[in-house]
Parts: structure tokens; C-alpha cells; sequence
């Protein structure tokens, strides 16, 4: 996943916990530690002081480890996002209730395509 559809991923995730969209400086500190930015240097392009963005940047971390259930700082935010599979698979927040292969809040189109195809291979094995 690209570092924009990754901030945006959890942009929406904040949304739909907080009903509240992440500030510009919230975005830019995303994408700069996203991008191995220090604070300094995020506070320099966003035109504000290093405490500042350390201060934003806190509040930051206190919301996403809220939304997300970890716990959530600029030193593991990268290793945070591969554990919960969330750079690879949208699956872990947004569609939690998952019986075997079937997603039961994905489309209904792709659900019945897996039950024939679960159906399917059980015939197969037990016919």
C-alpha cells in the first residue's frame, strides 16, 4: 500500500471512530514519519515550531492507539501497521467478523462465490 492510501486508510478509520478527519498537521506528521522524517523536519516544511509538531504528533499517537487498540508512537507506527496487516489487507479492521473463508461484510456477490466454492470442494470430498 502507498503511503497516501495507507494515511488515508486511517484517516477514514479515525472518521468513522472520532467522527473527526485528521488536521493538515496531523496528515503531514503521518506521512513524514511514514517516510522517515524527523519532527524537526516536518515542523520546518509545515511551517511551525519542532514542539509544536512533537505536541500534535502526541495527540497523534493517542488517537490511533485508541482506533487501532495498540499501543501506537512514531518509533513503532511501521512495524504497528505490518503486525496488524493493515499495509497488506484492509480485512483486519474493517471487516472483522470472518467465518473460514467467508466475509460476512464484504459483498454479497463475492460471499455466495466462496460459499459455492466451499460447497463445491465439500461434495468433492465427501462424495
Amino acid at each position: 500500500m502507498e503511503t497516501q492510501e495507507l494515511i488515508n486508510y486511517l484517516d477514514e478509520l479515525l472518521v468513522s471512530q472520532t467522527g473527526k478527519h485528521l488536521d493538515n498537521l496531523q496528515l503531514s506528521i503521518l506521512k513524514g514519519v511514514l517516510n522517515g522524517q524527523k519532527y524537526a523536519d516536518i515542523a520546518e516544511e509545515y511551517c511551525c515550531t519542532n514542539g509544536h509538531t512533537k505536541d500534535k504528533a502526541y495527540e497523534l499517537w493517542k488517537i490511533l492507539s485508541e482506533a487501532l487498540g495498540e499501543d501506537i508512537n512514531k518509533s513503532n507506527l511501521k512495524a504497528t501497521i505490518e503486525r496488524l496487516g493493515i499495509a497488506n489487507n484492509y480485512s483486519k479492521l474493517f471487516n472483522p467478523v470472518q467465518i473460514g473463508e467467508i466475509n460476512l461484510c464484504s459483498n454479497k456477490r463475492e460471499n455466495e462465490q466462496k460459499e459455492k466454492k466451499i460447497e463445491k470442494n465439500i461434495k468433492k470430498n465427501y462424495t
